[in-house]
């Protein structure tokens, strides 16, 4: 018996409490309603009846009666629209003014959106979506701001809202604040911010919409090749020839294109393709560079199949670009270095052939191998200087040293040799030279 009251009495005490928690929640409701009706009445005298207002919902909303009230989230975005205003008045006195709520829009959104999803009455529907038109510029704003910070995560939650609330309005038969091309401007802006914490289906989907739109902007096909590149490569490519038949003069395009080639080591390909690149941006550096790293591939690749005539030619396209490089910047340590390698490499070659000759001691074999000695001393005091500069340009570049160290080893100079040998051992063991040997 006593053990049935013992139970009954904690029953009892249960059913007190869970009584008087609901009525905590409650109150707390018509508090928050309350202090929002105050505050709408003057928002100046009663500002910090907001902060009150969204405090007392907060409460009022763990109670889970009160959770499945359409009101309750409703009365929620409106706070949260009015916070959000709040925000934007702020900026709008002072534009490096930073949000005290950044994200309360998508709290506003997200609390309408939940209202309508259980409103059965009409009035509630009607409510819920008038919230919704209006966090359509705040959700805007806040994708806007996170941009111009560089939080990206936060921008393109924010644009991807302001679509998904224009997709719902329509849907509802409603008017929304975008147009057509401001609601595709903002998709396509979803679709540029999207990163590893984004969805990654959803994004893709934005761009196929964009894409079969014929959104005018080139760069949802450099997007949609980066999204299927590493997944489905095929796929990739006949995007990123779709964009670049369409956008036939845009940069992006021809850069990723060019990108992609190298990667698969197209070099053929590679030349027009550089060549074009170059007649658009003249004074690019880097395409010098790069044209006449291709060129230099596609010596040595010839070399190596035994057509010296052929990589005669691609030295000299692949000097010509480098050296045209050299001129828009004489300080290029990347093409200074090139220069460089580009004889040492050839001197390397030439080096292959003069062992080959060392067997031959006739007098013709040695007198060709003399004569192969003199080329390749010629190419190796011709990288020489532009060794000799990169190393005044970065004293620390492992490339250099080593070669810097081979070229005076192979000229007898023991002692530079020796200092350059050194020179690499201290950054092969994670150090720094803290100064160049040579000075220009």
């Amino acid at each position: 018996m006593m053990k049935n009251f013992l139970i009954f009495t904690l029953v009892f005490l249960g059913s007190i409490a869970i009584c008087t928690a609901q009525e905590d929640a409650e109150r707390a409701y018509k508090k928050s309603k309350r202090a929002l009706g105050s505050y709408n009445l003057d928002p100046m005298s009663n500002s910090e009846k907001l902060g009150e207002a969204w405090e007392n919902i907060e409460i009022a909303l763990g109670d889970a009666t009160i959770q499945q009230d359409p009101e309750s989230h409703i009365l929620r975005g409106q706070i949260a629209l009015e916070l959000a205003n709040k925000d934007l008045i702020a900026k709008v006195k002072n534009p490096e003014s930073q949000a005290a709520f950044p994200k309360i829009a998508a709290e506003a959104f997200g609390s309408f959106k939940k209202g309508f999803a259980l409103s059965e009455k009409k009035y509630h529907k009607k409510d819920a979506l008038k919230g919704i038109t209006e966090s359509i510029n705040h959700l805007n704003a806040m994708a806007v701001t996170g941009y111009q910070l560089g939080d990206t995560e936060l921008a393109h939650s924010g644009f991807m809202a302001v679509a998904e609330a224009h997709d719902l309005l329509l849907k509802e038969g409603e008017n929304s604040p975008l147009d057509e091309n401001a609601y595709m401007d903002t998709k396509f802006s979803a679709a540029a911010t999207c990163g590893d914490y984004s969805d990654r289906t959803k994004c893709n989907q934005l761009l196929e919409d964009l894409r079969k739109a014929n959104y005018g902007n080139a760069y949802i096909y450099d997007l949609l090749y980066n999204a299927y590149i590493d997944v489905d490569k095929a796929k990739a490519v006949s995007y990123l020839d779709e964009g670049r038949k369409k956008f036939p003069d845009e940069v992006t395009l021809l850069f990723t294109e060019i990108n992609h080639y190298l990667k698969e080591e197209k070099l053929d390909e590679l030349v027009g393709k550089l060549k074009l690149a170059i007649e658009k941006e003249p004074d690019n550096k880097s395409l010098y560079l790069t044209l006449g790293n291709v060129y230099d591939n596609l010596f040595q690749r010839s070399m190596n199949d035994n057509k010296a005539e052929e990589g005669g030619k691609y030295f000299e396209e692949a000097l010509k670009y480098y050296q045209q490089a050299e001129k828009l910047d004489p300080n290029y340590v990347d093409v200074v270095y090139s220069i460089g390698a580009l004889y040492y490499n050839r001197a390397a070659i030439y080096t292959q052939e003069l062992n080959a000759l060392a067997d031959d001691l006739s007098k013709t074999g040695m007198a060709k191998y003399d004569a192969m000695k003199v080329k390749v001393d010629q190419e190796f005091t011709s990288a020489l200087p532009y060794f000799k500069k990169a190393e005044s340009l970065n004293p620390n570049d492992v490339n250099t040293l080593i070669a810097l160290r081979e070229i005076f080893a192979r000229q007898n100079k023991i002692e530079l040799s020796n200092e350059f040998k050194k020179r690499l051992e201290t950054v092969q063991a994670n150090g720094a030279n803290t100064d160049s040997y040579f000075k220009e």
